[in-house]
Formats: structure tokens, sequence, C-alpha cells
């Protein structure tokens, strides 16, 4: 195996979750970068991976630009989904006790956290995917107990704190990857 193909595999596995067309681009792009950069520098492959930095920064950076692929953004947004069903308090129908009410406030954060985790490692189009796939779990949940116990008494408070709850689940997938985006100092590219 020779350098630069131990480097450009290095960076294939620091692009884990790019759709994999594109990160076969991007190495054809980056060998014949290196082929390049080594036939001007009197054929030194060494000096070239030294000029380009970490393989491991190379594969992040461009998984920044470009992104997790779709099978990627499904599952955060499964998960996304799956936490947010048992957020809503009301899927235990009963004496009012602390249990439903905490274990939801537990589910909420964690479907919030989330959230906010995929915003910042994925971009800000996956936190958005994951944020609605959120207020969908949230908002389904309801309404298949609204359907069940079609006789139960809602209040628009109620309605309205799981309104406002769903909402703010979207505004945290895309709070995050945005601020990343206009907070990041701009970087050489390569």
């Amino acid at each position: 195996m020779t350098a630069d193909d131990d480097y450009l595999g290095q960076v294939r596995r620091a692009m884990i979750g790019m759709a994999g067309p594109v990160r076969d681009d991007i190495l054809q792009e980056l060998r014949g970068h290196i082929a390049e950069s080594a036939a001007a520098n009197g054929g030194n492959v060494h000096t070239s991976l030294e000029a380009l930095g970490s393989p491991r920064d190379v594969g992040r950076h461009y998984r920044e630009i470009y992104g997790y692929g779709t099978p990627f953004k499904i599952v955060f947004a499964a998960i996304a989904f799956l936490l947010a069903i048992p957020s809503v308090p009301v899927l235990v129908i009963g004496p009012e006790t602390v249990f439903p009410f905490t274990l939801s406030i537990v589910f909420v954060v964690a479907a919030a956290a989330w959230i906010l985790w995929v915003g910042v490692a994925a971009g800000t189009q996956a936190g958005i995917v994951a944020g609605v796939a959120g207020m969908v779990g949230r908002i389904s949940a309801f309404g298949a107990v609204a359907f069940r116990e079609s006789g139960a008494i809602t209040s628009a408070g109620g309605l309205g704190l799981l309104v406002a709850v769903s909402l703010l689940f979207v505004l945290l997938g895309w709070i995050p990857g945005t601020a990343k985006k206009a907070w990041s100092s701009p970087r050489a590219e390569l």
C-alpha cells in the first residue's frame, strides 16, 4: 500500500456517513490533487500529503460541506421520532400522578438533546429533518390517544403546550447548524 492509498483510506474513514458516490468523487479528486502536487514538487508524495493536513480533518471538513447521506438522515430522524413519542404525557390515561408527567419530561429532554446533537454534528438540514420527525412523533402520539380516547377532555393550554414544544423541536434542529456555520472561521478550501 502506498502512502497516498493509506492517506486516502483514512480520509474515507473520516467521511463515514456521507453518500457513497459523493465520497468516491471526493477521493478521486483528492487522488488527482495529490498526484499533481507530487509531480510539481519533484515526486515527493509525503510533502504533498503533509500540505493537505490531517486525513481526519480533511475527511471531516468534506463531511461538513456535503453532509450525511440519506440513510444516516433517516436514522437520525427515526431516533428523534421514537424519542418524541413518549414525551407526550397523555399516553398513559389514568389517575393523575407524577409518573406520566415526570417521565414525559425526561423524554422531552432526551429528544431535544438528540435533535441538538444532530443539528451540530450533521448540519442544519439533518437537524431540521430530525426536528420535524420529533414534531410528527409528538403530534402522532397525541392524535393516537385522542382517537382512542374520544371522550377525553383537552384544554387549550395543553394543546398550546403540545404545539409549542413540537415547534421548538424544529427550531432546535435549525439553530445549531446555522450558528455553527455563522460562527466558524473561514477555512482555506482544499
